[in-house]
């Protein structure tokens, strides 16, 4: 009431103002009592007026003090929430909006659950339907003190040695191969979400002469997954990050929910176990806190080229094992892995907690020396890991995971063998053999302030030896076989080490117009197999730096993350 009648005052003042400018003068007014009443109302009139102005006045002014501690509570709230992205896109909120007020709770941040940190990016709908486009421009410079071949990713296990050409030559690529592209569509069908999501870039399998005029770098699914969620359940098919794979927080799939670093590197980095195959997996989340699941994946009977094979049966089971270029391997059964993870809060603080477990098996099928039928034989192996993260102060991360396994080679980027195949004493028949393998990392990130993010990162792969004479090699029958013997080739690798430091730096954002980011890795990497001969270098070194600019499309929800503080968690 008092903000009407001020407006109905200040619109009748300027009428009262030219009454009072074209009335009679003083001496006129005591001859006309009438104007004289009328002068002396304006002036009661404009009194009151500036009055109620300035009473105006001072509420706003209140308001306007209220509101900027607000914002300022705001701000202090979000600890500065600065928007950064990485590589492997991996800095998220370490506890996502859920339906439960817990930290691993089913997440409903958009129909079908799927995470979605920044929701004023556009959207297109379609029935019901929401669909999001996302992606991100890259352009990226790479230089190695030794020539590995590689482009945006590296082939840890083939660092070269320094007495070989390629160990005496350095190199440099610049390349925009690493530029992405995704679609999310999410939808409610009454109280289950389903959301569907697909990831692709520009490194599949290339020409051999991709780099001699036009570049042509070929696309490839990264990954494509359906994900439906009611109530505590949740069930996801389709292409994705393996379980194997350690999670940020929760037990989800998507790239801001997992802790694959900041690295450029396409192939993350020493120490980090993982795949992107095709999986079926259903989790169930207990309470706010804990949940767990069943998962299958596709699996791979892996040997690489760091095999040597029985000479009698080489050319049989190379064909039945991936050596590299086989793609067609039988396959025993999909690869189990059950996950159980914990979230929750100590001193303020999150912390994350998971154990995965890992089946794994292989066979081979040959015809014994002597014998018109095929005896099949198998082996079964598996292993597991563990890991977790916390936030040891405000923005300030502690990570790390340890693996260990018996024939799980092939989660640690193919840098060894699954198994060998290994001779009876008589030389007259093979069975396959598992290969122990394990892995671990540690690593902290920082995010210093709205523009920059800093991340610190260690980590190892060991493959054990499994070797014996070739009992089938009639001419030379003391021939070592196997993976890590004596002679071996120095492919046959006993440990990989890695340290690495990144830098992130956000130029601009905006939600309208996307972001501009310039990143640096710097990598040092050292490869000790387990045989080398006499005389030759017992260790294969690298350094490495990446340095790109990379603009984010602003319609990715999915790739520019927020990274809250520990209040919002």
């Amino acid at each position: 009431m008092k903000l009407l009648r001020s407006l109905l005052l200040l619109l009748v003042t300027p009428g009262l103002i030219w009454a009072q400018a074209t009335a009679p003068k003083a001496d006129s007014s005591q001859n006309n009592p009438d104007v004289a009443a009328e002068l002396k109302a304006v002036r009661e009139a404009l009194s009151q007026t500036q009055k109620q102005m300035a009473s105006q006045q001072e509420e706003i002014e209140a308001l306007r003090q209220q509101l900027g501690a607000n914002q300022s509570a705001s701000a202090s709230t979000q600890g500065g929430a600065p928007q950064m992205i990485n590589a492997a896109l991996t800095t998220p909120s370490p506890q996502p909006t859920s339906i439960y007020s817990g930290a691993n709770a089913v997440q409903q941040q958009a129909p079908g659950g799927i995470q979605q940190e920044n929701e004023g990016t556009p959207t297109f709908r379609l029935g019901s339907a929401d669909i999001r486009l996302g992606g991100f421009v890259d352009i990226e410079n790479i230089y190695r003190t030794t020539n590995t071949q590689n482009n945006i990713a590296t082939n840890y296990a083939a660092i070269p040695f320094s007495n070989t050409p390629q160990g005496a030559l350095s190199e440099y690529r610049l390349t925009g191969q690493f530029s992405r592209f995704n679609i999310r569509v999410t939808d409610k069908i009454g109280d289950t979400d389903v959301a569907g999501y697909c990831e692709a870039d520009f490194s599949g399998n290339d020409a051999t002469n991709v780099y001699q005029t036009v570049n042509g770098h070929t696309l490839r699914m990264r990954l494509c997954f359906m994900r439906v969620q009611r109530s505590k359940w949740e069930i996801l098919g389709g292409q994705t990050w393996s379980w194997l794979t350690p999670n940020r927080v929760g037990i989800g799939p998507n790239p801001a929910e997992l802790a694959i670093t900041y690295n450029e590197d396409q192939n993350i980095g020493v120490g980090l176990p993982y795949t992107r195959a095709a999986e079926f997996r259903v989790a169930y989340h207990v309470n706010d806190h804990l949940a767990l699941g069943l998962g299958v994946e596709d699996p791979n009977q892996y040997i690489g080229t760091f095999v040597a094979l029985p000479s009698a049966f080489a050319t049989t089971v190379g064909t039945q094992f991936d050596n590299g270029s086989q793609i067609g391997t039988p396959n025993l059964f999909p690869d189990i892995l059950p996950k159980i993870t914990y979230d929750t809060k100590i001193a303020g603080r999150h912390f994350h907690l998971e154990g995965v477990g890992l089946v794994t098996g292989v066979r081979s099928a040959v015809k014994p020396v002597g014998d018109t039928t095929f005896a099949k034989h198998s082996a079964v192996g598996g292993g597991g890991s563990i890991a977790g993260n916390f936030e040891l102060f405000h923005n300030f991360l502690f990570l790390g995971n340890a693996f260990w396994s018996d024939g799980g080679g092939r989660y640690l980027v193919g840098d060894g063998p699954q198994l060998v195949i290994r001779p009876n004493p008589a030389g007259t028949d093979i069975v396959p053999s598992l290969v122990h393998a394990g892995a671990g990392s540690v690593g902290f990130e920082w995010i210093a302030n709205q523009q920059s993010a800093f991340a610190v990162y260690y980590g190892a792969d060991y493959f054990g030896r499994n070797f014996f004479p070739d009992t089938t090699n009639a001419t030379a029958p003391g021939t070592i076989i196997g993976y890590g013997g004596p002679g071996s080739p120095n492919t046959n690798n006993r440990a990989l080490q890695q340290i690495t430091f990144d830098w992130l730096q956000t130029f601009w954002k905006s939600d309208a117009h996307g972001a501009l980011q310039y990143y640096t890795q710097y990598s040092y990497l050292t490869r000790a197999p387990w045989f080398v001969d006499p005389g030759a270098p017992r260790d294969a070194h690298l350094s490495m730096v990446y340095a790109g600019v990379r603009y984010v499309l602003p319609s990715t929800s999915g790739f520019i993350l927020r990274i809250p503080n520990t209040e919002s968690k």
